[in-house]
Formats: C-alpha cells, structure tokens, sequence
C-alpha cells in the first residue's frame, strides 16, 4: 500500500469518525431547561377620583387572610386543560409564587382603593380588625378546549365579622379572557386581565356588606 493510499484511507476514517460523532450529539443527555417565571400583577383601575362608599359613620378596618387554593392550584405549577377532568402543567413554565401568596397584596390593595375601610392590613402583620376576608382559589388554569384557549380564574370569597365569629356574605367571583397566543405567555396575559377584573369586583363586595358588622363608637376603647 503506497503512503498516498494511506493517507486517504486515513482521512475518510476521520471524516466517518466525525459524522459519526456529530450524530449521535443528539442523544447525548441535554442539561434540563430552566423554567420561565411569570407574575400575578394586573393593573387595577384607578378610583382615584371616586368617592368612597357610604358607611354611616366610623369606617371598619379590614384584614386580608392568607388566601387558600384548591388541589391543583396551589403551587407554582400553571395548571392547563386540554380534555375535560384532567388538570396538566406546564413543564418549563410556572408561577414565580405561589398563586395565593401573589394574590394577598393585590386584595389588599383593591380594598384599599376602595376607599370603604379606614385601614386594611395583611394576615401576616397580626393586627386585631374589624372585619375579616377570607379567599380561595377555586380555578386558575388556560383552557386549551376552544380555541382561542380561554384563562378561567374563579375566586370564593367570605367576608368575617371576628368578634362576633360569624360570616357578613359569601360570594363566588369568576371571569375568564381569550389568550392572545397559543402558549403559556398567552395565558399569563389572560390571567392577569381577568384577575384585574375581578379584584375591585370583590372590594366592592366587601364594601357593600360593610354596615352588617356592629362597629364599636370611636369614643370606646
């Protein structure tokens, strides 16, 4: 064999080698995607120039519980529906909190917009209220069963006189939004436009039901 044959046989050798090399990349294990975060943050409407509601007298003051999630709902996980009864999530998409632990400042700061309560405080400042609102969350998923997919939020809320141990109302809040893409992002926007709907829907609930609390005369202590 002259040294020209060799180094040819040589080359295609190598030549196979790296083809072979290049195609197998493929199968070699690839280091997991990092998840992509979103935030529950809707952009509620200004009340700025509307007065509050009337209270006939000294206004309550008001805590937010720490909200409450049904199975499905209550981790990061963004929950979606493709086929009735099965609840799925996202493999490299999530909340970047839990859902109700997002959703306690933002009630806060709806009841407070509201202008019906002289304070409104959160669960974890532990101050002594007048009245108390308690919430679940029931749905938040992107439903993939109509197209474009829908985001359904649905909300139980509870308004609490504490003193007395005794439930002011009770009311279901649900509202949904068309995502404008096809993909979890879309679904993000969604969600956020529908809660933004739904947040000063239940401080005028809590507003509403104010005088059924017996509020002690500003002079007592």
């Amino acid at each position: 064999m002259t040294t020209l044959t060799r180094r040819a046989l040589l080359n295609l050798t190598l030549i196979g080698l790296g083809t072979l090399l290049s195609g197998c990349g493929g199968l070699l294990p690839q280091p997991p995607e990092a998840p992509r975060t979103y935030l529950l943050a809707p952009e509620l409407p200004s009340r700025s120039g509307s007065a509050p509601p009337a209270t006939h007298g000294k206004r309550p003051s008001l805590r937010v519980s720490a909200p409450r999630a049904e199975p499905g709902y209550d981790s990061r996980r963004m929950a979606y529906l493709e086929q009735d009864y099965r609840l799925d999530s996202f493999a490299a998409h999530e909340w970047v909190a839990a859902p109700a632990t997002m959703l306690a400042p933002l009630l806060a700061q709806a009841l407070r917009d509201s202008g019906a309560f002289a304070t409104v405080s959160e669960d974890d400042q532990g101050i002594d209220t007048d009245l108390r609102l308690d919430t679940v969350i029931e749905a938040l998923y992107q439903d993939f069963r109509s197209r474009p997919s829908q985001a359904r939020v649905q909300l139980r809320v509870r308004l609490v006189d504490p003193a007395a141990r005794r439930v002011l109302a009770t009311q279901v809040f649900s509202d949904s939004e068309p995502a404008r893409t096809e993909d979890p992002y879309g679904g993000v926007i969604a969600s956020n436009q529908a809660l933004g709907r739904l947040l000063p829907r239940i401080a005028d609930f809590a507003a509403t039901n104010v005088g059924r609390v017996a509020l002690k005369p500003a002079n007592l202590p």
